[in-house]
């Protein structure tokens, strides 16, 4: 019975940087622990989880070959630059300097502006000083 795993196969240089067995059955076989052990990780490894993120690099392709005919090109390891993994583009926005700007109100002119005089007076009028006998509380009325 032939044992098969994957691969993920550089296109740059031809070489591999990491293979896994196909299969998760397969990972208890006593040759495919013979082979982990000779190379050790990133070479080859035994969780499918962590061979899932080498799926993802630019310039991989993954290819799925038997056991016998993979120790015959183990030594073909990929020593290229860190691969980056394909990621989307996230666009962010960010204000001109123009928007940032905001003019914002003098406290000395909201204060002598005639409307919020007249809004002041009328809150003080019902929830000012004159308001105080009459608020939500459980203090007892005489």
């Amino acid at each position: 019975m032939s044992i098969k795993i994957q691969v993920a196969m550089c296109t740059d240089c031809n070489g591999y940087y990491s293979s896994a067995p196909l299969e998760k059955k397969d990972i208890f076989n006593p040759e495919i622990t013979d082979h982990y052990f000779y190379h050790g990780e990133p070479w080859f490894t035994l969780d499918l989880n962590s061979f899932e993120k080498f799926k993802k690099y630019e310039r991989t392709e993954i290819k799925i070959v038997e056991l016998d005919e993979h120790r015959k090109q183990d030594h073909l390891h990929c020593h290229c630059p860190k691969k980056k993994t394909v990621s989307k583009k996230k666009y962010a926005y960010s204000a001109s300097r123009k928007e940032n700007t905001i003019p914002m109100i003098e406290k000395y002119e909201a204060d002598t502006d005639i409307y919020f005089k007249d809004l002041y007076y009328t809150y003080n009028n019902f929830h000012g000083i004159n308001a105080g006998n009459y608020s939500n509380s459980n203090r007892k009325f005489r």
